[in-house]
C-alpha cells in the first residue's frame, strides 16, 4: 500500500514498492493500449542508446 510520511522538515515522502508500480503499469496498459507501445518504445535500445549518448553530452 503506497504511503504518504510527513519528514521533520515539513516535507511529504510518497513510497511505493516495485509490485505496486507493475499493478498500476498493468492497469493502465489494461485501459490504454497505446501506453503498451509508448513502453515498449521507451525501453528499446535505440531509445536507451539516444538517453545515453545525451546524457554524456550534457554531463
Amino acid at each position: 500500500m503506497p504511503q504518504v510520511t510527513d519528514n521533520e522538515d515539513g516535507t511529504k515522502t510518497f513510497s511505493i514498492n516495485s509490485a505496486e508500480v507493475r499493478a498500476v503499469r498493468d492497469r493502465l496498459v489494461e485501459r490504454v493500449p497505446e501506453v503498451k507501445k509508448v513502453l515498449q518504445l521507451v525501453d528499446s535500445p535505440d531509445v536507451r542508446a539516444t538517453l545515453s549518448f545525451l546524457r554524456s553530452a550534457v554531463l
